[in-house]
């Protein structure tokens, strides 16, 4: 099959477009639904803008006689601090209850603080019911798969539009040349591949070019941009690792943006010699097929990357 890097290619674009817009269309969501048992549903958020109010609701489903009594969020300060409660009350329209319960976190007026919190619900049937963050792989990776849950948060945030001079212009241009990387980097995936079948310089001097643009649309939409972004959001300027010390990854965006610029730049460093050649004169296929084959691993290292939760920390 001759056409074999292309259609690879597509099928891998497909794919991650298709995970991307899954999650972005799929909020986060606890909820059990079990007749004739109680039935309840609770979305998170995990941000807000400073000295706002953040509501916590759950909606509740009741399918037979058990009802919610009492519904708590155990909020704290940071993972390890003492939870203290914070009540929930049932809504009220027309005077009369409805099937939501909420309660409001205490406003926080300094950016990048946060509330930690879980949730206990307690029924009319003496039922108990705890609700906790389910951890992703990364969180199950770093913390040795020793437990599954973790505790909800909520991050107080600066308004990046608002406060930031050209905020929108910034903010616009930092998404879309971020995700603009990976188109040009899709692009020198279906290149290298292709070297891989026909070794020929024209391929590789294509390749070479599509991932200097990769590397420079992300160097400046995720450093160059991300710093002053980060900067009015949490209010610092950037935290990758080790500036946070050795033992501390800071925020994992921030670590994660600045290792790939690194690894993509070393890629480039070390095949600038053979671009120049391949320019004026013929170079081994040999070597070729070695560039296709870490820029392929490259690619599969940014794809992991990529699927880390944005502004990830590491548990305190």
């Amino acid at each position: 099959m001759r056409n074999w890097p292309l259609i690879l290619t597509c099928i891998i674009a497909f794919a991650a477009f298709a995970y991307g817009m899954s999650k972005m269309v799929s909020p986060e969501m606890y909820r059990e639904i079990a007749p004739p048992a109680l039935g309840y549903v609770f979305v998170p958020d995990d941000d807000t803008f400073i000295n706002t109010n953040h509501y916590l609701e759950v909606g509740f489903i009741q399918l037979g006689a058990e009802a919610p009594a009492r519904v708590t969020a155990w909020i704290s300060r940071s993972h390890s601090g003492t939870s203290e409660p914070l009540e929930f009350e049932s809504a009220y329209f027309r005077g009369e209850p409805t099937d939501k319960w909420f309660a409001v976190l205490p406003p926080l007026e300094d950016k990048g603080d946060r509330w930690f919190y879980y949730l206990t619900i307690e029924t009319t049937e003496g039922r108990e019911i705890d609700i906790w963050k389910s951890m992703n792989w990364f969180e199950k990776l770093f913390s040795g798969s020793k437990t599954d849950r973790q505790l909800f948060w909520v991050t107080y945030e600066g308004n990046v539009v608002r406060e930031m001079p050209s905020g929108k212009a910034m903010l616009v241009t930092h998404i879309v040349l971020t995700i603009g990387s990976l188109f040009f980097m899709l692009h020198t995936l279906y290149l290298v591949l292709t070297i891989l079948v026909q070794p020929v310089r024209i391929w590789f001097i294509k390749a070479y070019k599509a991932l200097f643009w990769a590397w420079l649309t992300f160097l400046v939409g995720a450093i160059i941009l991300g710093i002053p972004i980060t900067a009015h959001t949490f209010g610092v300027g950037f935290m990758p690792w080790p500036t946070q010390g050795l033992f501390s990854l800071g925020d994992i965006t921030d670590t994660k943006s600045t290792l790939l610029v690194i690894w993509w730049g070393v890629l480039l460093l070390c095949y600038l010699g053979t671009y120049r050649s391949a320019s004026s004169d013929r170079v081994e296929p040999a070597r070729l097929r070695r560039f296709s084959v870490w820029t392929i691993v490259a690619i599969f290292v940014t794809v992991l990357v990529f699927l880390i939760p944005h502004s990830q920390f590491m548990r305190e």
